[in-house]
């Protein structure tokens, strides 16, 4: 009975739908003529546009940032509650903790859609500081030690999902006491997060790949609706060009930006995505140690003795480390180093070279072309100069000339400075150009309308 009464829904909305496409009538009181089934328009709109590049912005740099674990107390995600006599609690707004979480979310998201190099060359640091750590740490490992670390392991402790707690010695027996008498005084554990897998030499990590891939957070949908607009407007983009119709700057914009969040998730594959739990271990325990250490202790065991650990997480720049990665990469010695300088040199060059494919595009007005040209060179120019002085310092290095650390510093800030300038100025182009496109734009092609896509 069921299966005929939806049937019968079926068929009845299907007919619906047929005969309102041919159906146009006129009100016999009012005389307004009523209209059936209106299809969108066969062009293109500009909001069509900016929604189909937004929208990838939007959910690609908030799948591609992979930040490390916030603070247990940011984790706990606490609001401020109204509370009212005879209702429940009512949520209000959100504690500084997670308010602060929020923020750091956000501000990473708005970077790496402004800036994609930013996300590529973090991403790619992270990567070889992980592969360094994970191969010394195999190649260390003790014989008795069962557990083999992987890719997940290493980005796991590396964005500090590991803590671990010494266990307290307890006092030395008072003379003349037996062991019975010990005093039971013990010093509280206090526990540490760990950024290398070398640490955890000597402690008995029981956690699996598997384990580590359930902490993360991605989830199916977003990642498909991405993956469906991406492929939309790629295939949109060459399709385009190659039957003669004209893209926008902002389409073509966003393609660098698909490049780049491209090459940021192949080096992030295996790190987990949004993970907000830490793991607790022991260090072995000592011989004597009371038997209400010999169990596992929780983050909130620690931080009750602890409260510093409540507030404390690895920040993704190590400030005082990151010139020495980025000389480390930039000019790798191993063939490992090498493929993945030249990744990360492609990278960036491919993203600033992209732009420059306008070269000969129609702009609003030649004013608007010259400073695109202008602005896209001197921002290639920038990261070549950049290239340029890290492959110099290399140099001196072989040749044991002494180099000033802050002078090279300074270079390197300055020639940022600029180059992010240079970015923003071409953003503010792209969307400027929307203003006023040629007609051809707009114009649809029909079999694109098959491939699936959210418009």
């Amino acid at each position: 009975m069921t299966s005929i009464l939806q049937a019968f829904i079926f068929y009845a909305l299907l007919v619906g739908v047929t005969l309102a496409q041919d159906n146009t009538t006129t009100s016999k009181d009012k005389g307004d003529k009523m209209i059936g089934w209106v299809s969108p328009a066969p062009r293109r709109t500009t909001w069509s546009i900016i929604w189909s590049c937004m929208s990838i912005f939007i959910v690609c740099s908030w799948k591609c940032v992979h930040l490390n674990i916030p603070t247990h107390q940011e984790a706990k995600g606490e609001w401020h509650t109204l509370q009212i006599k005879f209702l429940p609690d009512i949520t209000v707004w959100p504690k500084a903790p997670l308010w602060k979480k929020w923020r750091r979310k956000v501000l990473w998201m708005c970077c790496i859609a402004v800036a994609p190099e930013v996300g590529v060359s973090l991403a790619v640091l992270q990567y070889v500081k992980a592969s360094k750590d994970l191969k010394n740490a195999n190649t260390g490992r003790s014989r008795g030690q069962k557990q083999e670390y992987t890719m997940a392991h290493a980005f796991y402790v590396q964005m500090g999902g590991i803590v671990v707690y010494d266990v307290p010695q307890p006092f030395a027996a008072q003379q003349g006491q037996g062991a019975t008498s010990r005093i039971d005084a013990l010093e509280v554990p206090r526990g540490r997060i760990i950024t290398s897998l070398e640490e955890l030499d000597g402690i008995e990590v029981k956690i699996s790949e598997h384990e580590i891939k359930d902490l993360s957070k991605a989830d199916i949908i977003t990642k498909a609706f991405a993956i469906i607009q991406c492929t939309w407007l790629v295939v949109q983009c060459i399709a385009r060009r190659a039957q003669g119709y004209a893209i926008s700057q902002l389409e073509l914009a966003t393609l660098g930006f698909i490049f780049c969040a491209f090459i940021m998730h192949a080096f992030w594959w295996s790190k987990p995505f949004d993970t907000e739990s830490r793991r607790v271990f022991p260090r072995l325990l000592q011989s004597g140690a009371p038997s209400r250490f010999q169990s596992f202790l929780s983050m909130d065991d620690l931080t009750e003795s602890n409260p510093e650990l409540c507030q404390q997480r690895v920040s993704e720049l190590e400030k005082d480390r990151l010139f020495h990665f980025v000389y480390d990469i930039m000019t790798g010695h191993t063939l490992a180093e090498k493929i993945t300088s030249t990744v990360l040199h492609v990278a960036v060059l491919v993203f600033t070279l992209i732009h420059l494919v306008a070269w000969n595009w129609e702009f609003p007005a030649p004013l608007i072309q010259q400073l695109w040209r202008w602005f896209n060179i001197g921002a290639t120019a920038g990261f070549i100069l950049f290239e340029v002085i890290l492959v110099v310092c290399s140099f001196l290095d072989l040749l044991d000339v002494p180099i000033s650390t802050y002078f090279v510093g300074i270079c390197l800030v300055v020639v940022g400075i600029i180059y992010v300038l240079l970015r923003l100025e071409v953003l503010g182009l792209t969307f400027y150009c929307l203003s006023s496109m040629p007609e051809r734009a707009y114009t649809t092609m029909d079999w694109l309308a098959w491939i699936p896509h959210f418009s």
